[in-house]
Formats: structure tokens, sequence, C-alpha cells
């Protein structure tokens, strides 16, 4: 402030709401002193950013066609949602003129368009009685998650899941559910299921678990069910070694149609995990993925925790 001869406020942390991620930076002073001040402020912003997205990337290999910035995007978001944090900020009361500037809360601060990626289609199987507190209140959490992710989120019928059986993790009851369908490119799917997989931590659908586990569908071509499975089942198995999922699929060769359905099971890390390996693995045809990650080690969620309390706000 001193260096511009402006004065400069963010507004308070406790106005964030988890469909909201953005603060307000006000800056108040001559118009000159206000451009060199949103200078200096947006050189600082790219500077954090950058930073972020190096504290990132380390992880980021987990989790391949997926841009840091998406991980970044859901950082403290459970607490935010919650109503969480405080501290104090607002409006200055002094003369002179007044520009007000976001702080971004995706990766537009780059300053670089992000390429168009094709979108993708998901399945998640949800407990029947979880549904309404995916919805919402005349729905306004799923038009929330919808908005925020940019994704297209539908929840079927109840009449369209009876008799539906999907593979769940051991020790689940066979209850009821129902199917969500996510259409959207990797960012908005991983910023879609992760409000799913939080609302039903917060609602208490854990179990006796600490973590959620659902059921994630994703459809691969048949033609790379092989090439999944690895020979005598060795893909597959180093798959859910590294991403601590249950990946399930039918027997080699006893596919049909154009398209096979590939079930993953576990926590919203371990099944973004194995999604988007499956997902790399049958995009690139001509070569092998490699399912090692450096030293081959399995996802460490608690890095990924880590990481994200050192980006929090």
């Amino acid at each position: 402030m001193e260096d511009t001869s402006t004065n400069i406020t963010v507004s308070s942390i406790s106005d964030i709401s988890s469909f909201n991620l953005e603060r307000v930076i006000s800056i108040r002073g001559t118009i000159d002193s206000i451009s060199r001040a949103e200078a200096e402020v947006s050189s600082k912003l790219r500077a954090a950013y950058e930073s972020d997205l190096q504290a990132m990337a380390p992880q980021s290999i987990m989790f391949p066609g997926l841009h840091p910035a998406a991980m970044m995007s859901t950082i403290g978001l459970s607490n935010n949602y919650r109503g969480g944090g405080g501290g104090s900020g607002g409006a200055n009361t002094g003369g002179g003129q007044q520009q007000q500037a976001q702080v971004p809360a995706n990766r537009q601060q780059s300053g670089q368009a992000p390429a168009p990626v094709q979108a993708e289609t998901s399945y998640l199987f949800i407990p029947n009685a979880a549904v309404g507190a995916v919805i919402g209140t005349k729905g306004s959490h799923i038009r929330n998650i919808i908005k925020f992710s940019g994704s297209t989120v539908n929840i079927a019928p109840a009449e369209e899941e009876s008799g539906v059986i999907v593979p769940v993790y051991e020790g689940a009851t066979q209850e009821a559910r129902r199917k969500v369908t996510v259409v959207g490119n990797p960012e908005a799917q991983w910023k879609a299921q992760y409000l799913i997989y939080e609302k039903l931590r917060e609602e208490g659908f854990c179990g006796n678990m600490e973590d959620v586990k659902l059921t994630v569908e994703i459809r691969v071509p048949s033609s790379q069910v092989g090439r999944i499975i690895g020979k005598g089942g060795t893909n597959v198995r180093e798959m859910q070694r590294l991403t601590q999922a249950v990946i399930k699929l039918p027997e080699q060769g006893s596919t049909v149609g154009e398209e096979t359905s590939v079930f993953i099971i576990g926590t919203f890390y371990a099944t973004q995990s194995a999604q988007r390996r499956i997902r790399a693995m049958v995009s690139s045809p001509a070569q092998p993925q490699h399912l090692h990650n450096g030293g081959g080690n399995a996802i460490d969620t608690a890095a990924l925790t880590h990481a994200a309390q050192k980006l929090e706000i």
C-alpha cells in the first residue's frame, strides 16, 4: 500500500461459500495509484498461482490428463461448505476512487485459455437414502454442483434402478442405489464427483469407515478390455495396488457390444486415480500406458492432504 499510495483491503474469508471461492480485493486511491497497485497485486497473484501448481505437481502424476488446477479448486471446500472460516475484512471507508478485483479460484489467473477437452461420462451409484441430500432443498445443492463444476449431473428416477445390482465394497449392505450420471471434462468430473462424495461424508454415509466409498462406472471400448486386464491380470492388479481402488471388469473375451462397463470402488481419490489411469490407457492405443508413478508407490492420500493444507488460505 505504501509503495502505491493506495488503501487495499481483502474481503473476509468468512464470505466464501463452497460454490464461490473468490475473495475480493478493493483498491482505493487515484487512478494512477490504482493502476500501479493493480499491476503489483496481479504480479503477486500470478506468483502465488504458479507456486500452488508446483506444490500439486508431485501428486498430479497419479491423475493422468487432469490439470493441477482442478485439484486446487477443491482445496478447503468442505470447510467453506460448513460455513467455516473467520478473520475480519470488508470495505474500507476511506475516500478516493475504488476498484475491485476478484481473487480467482481456478486456472483463469494463469492468463491462458484452457484447451478444449472432450467430455467424459461417469456414473456414480449412491445410496437411495442419500438422494435427497445430494439434490438439496428444491434442487439447490445439485444446481450448485452443476454451476461450480461446469458438468451435467442427472440422478436416475427410482423406478429405473429397480433390480439393478452393482458391485460394492466389501462389507457394504446390498441396499438400493441410484445412478448419478456426470458428463463433463476431467476437471468438471473431479469437481462434481468431489462434491457428491463430500456431501455424503457430511451427511454421515461413511458407515463404520473413515471415508465414503462409492461405486463408479465408466465405459471403455470392448477392444481395450484385455489391455486393461493385462496378461494374467497383471495390469489391473498393479492399477489396484497403485490407486487403492477395487476395479471390476468382465472376464476377458466375455464382453459383447462396442463398450464394456468398468466398475471402480473406493474413496474419492482412489476412484479418481483409477478413472484417469484407465481413460489414459484406452485413449493412447499406440503406446502402452506405464502404470508406475516413479518409484511405483501407491496413491498417497496423506501427501495430497498435506499439499492441500499448504495451499489453504
